[in-house]
């Protein structure tokens, strides 16, 4: 099997502001009777604000009863629901678009959990020896580097990250090792620093702190 190389990874970033979508439709994803996860057929709009729960439909009939996950634009329904009333699952949901992020050179994913030392004395004869864990809270951190063009915001270059930086903007981040297989989370920038060198490309980097779960994908 062939390594993959850098060059095979990509970028996408989402927009600031959302746009409204109604009447959309959701496609089952539980190989069972009873349907249970749902996600959103058109996959440009699997990506939503967490701002705002879309409204989601059961046969015209507003449903209340279910989870969201705004990375990915899928439902989680609380009770079960029959073939026939899968096939009628709408939704009115507020979704971001999510480009390519041009100037990037590299990109770097550091995923930790917390592990938790709950070693106690022993209930025997015996001594202790070996720590024993528990697994706390998991985080993750990604490192962009970047080169600097001239132009703005509404181009996708500099000053992007500062932007997102200064307003408390979050971001749905979609890193590629290759085009069907993704890490996607919210995140939010926690540093933003350029270089500059006479003889040398200007060059930003980027530290952006995962923002909630992180998922991973292996299609669209």
């Amino acid at each position: 099997m062939a390594a993959l190389t850098g060059r095979s990874a990509k970028i996408k970033y989402t927009a600031a502001a959302y746009s409204t979508a109604t009447g959309e439709a959701f496609t089952s994803l539980t190989a069972t009777t009873d349907k249970v996860d749902f996600r959103i057929t058109d996959g440009a709009k699997r990506h939503w604000t967490r701002d705002l729960a879309p409204v989601v439909y059961v046969n015209t009939t507003a449903h209340t009863d279910f989870a969201w996950n705004a990375v990915q634009g899928k439902l989680t329904f609380g009770n079960p629901l029959t073939v026939a009333e899968s096939a009628q699952v709408t939704g009115d949901v507020f979704w971001l678009t999510a480009s390519f992020l041009p100037g990037t050179r590299s990109w770097t994913m550091d995923v930790q959990t917390d592990m938790l030392d709950v070693t106690t004395l022993s209930t025997t004869t015996a001594d202790g020896e070996w720590r024993e864990f528990a697994a706390g809270l998991s985080g993750a951190t990604v490192d962009l580097g970047r080169v600097v063009f001239p132009g703005s915001s509404s181009t996708g270059y500099q000053p992007l990250w500062f932007d997102h930086l200064n307003t408390d903007q979050d971001v749905i981040l979609e890193l590629h090792t290759e085009s069907t297989n993704k890490f996607e989370a919210y995140a939010r920038v926690e540093t933003d620093g350029y270089q500059t060198t006479v003889d040398a490309l200007q060059e930003e980097t980027v530290t952006l702190r995962v923002d909630g779960p992180l998922y991973h994908a292996t299609t669209e």
